[in-house]
């Protein structure tokens, strides 16, 4: 059965709280992405610079994520040298951690970071970014993370088609791993997705710009 993740790009505390809310009635977990600058051109919160004072409290362990008690939080980290801050990112109460392979040059540090705090990890890979690099790193992670577009940090971009032959590749190098699809994923594509090996649609404007949410949501479960 195809699992399917709301996928939230968080400008602003208000934003991200008010997307949250939109999408909690019909999900139990939402995938927050953050980018800073350098990794990905645009900055998100906090790099951005806004609502200072909750990244202070939720890293601080003073304060929750928006309906912490609703929802789990899985965060993708779409940063340059992630491993300098992970470390932060895990004290704010997240579930899971996705990384970025081509942000990182110790992908091992952030995976036993994120086990020696009982958090779930996934390394995400673009499209083109040769799959061997997964090699040593398989076997210790919970799930790969295909982005459909090298172009990262933004909603609506089109899938292209050489993440397609990703996610079939990958698909039949390990079978029994779990690999979930971020970027163009829409009731246009998701049954290709699912074809070529995906098991979970992570969808952010599909679902967030939708008329119905809700509808948006249960038309790409239903696949």
């Amino acid at each position: 059965m195809v699992q399917v993740i709301p996928a939230i790009i968080p400008h602003t505390k208000e934003q991200l709280e008010n997307e949250i809310k939109i999408v909690k009635s019909f999900t139990d977990i939402v995938q927050i992405d953050i980018t800073d600058g350098e990794f990905v051109s645009t900055k998100t919160w906090p790099y951005n610079g806004r609502d200072e004072d909750f990244w202070q409290g939720l890293k601080g362990e003073e304060e929750g994520w928006p309906f912490w008690e609703q929802v789990e939080i899985e965060l993708h980290l779409m940063i340059k040298n992630p491993e300098e801050t992970v470390g932060e990112w895990i004290k704010t109460g997240v579930s899971t951690i996705v990384f970025q392979i081509e942000g990182t040059n110790n992908p091992e540090k952030i995976i036993d970071m994120c086990r020696e705090n009982s958090i779930s990890v996934g390394v995400a890979i673009k499209p083109l970014t040769d799959e061997s690099v997964l090699v040593t790193l398989v076997d210790k992670i919970d799930f790969i993370q295909v982005m459909g577009s090298g172009l990262l940090g933004k909603h609506h971009v089109e899938l292209e088609e050489s993440a397609l032959e990703k996610i079939k590749t990958l698909h039949a190098l390990y079978p029994e791993r779990i690999i979930a699809i971020d970027i163009g994923v829409d009731e246009d594509t998701a049954e290709a997705l699912i074809e070529a090996g995906a098991t979970k649609l992570i969808s952010g404007g599909f679902i967030l710009d939708a008329s119905n949410p809700r509808e948006a949501f249960e038309t790409l479960s239903s696949f």
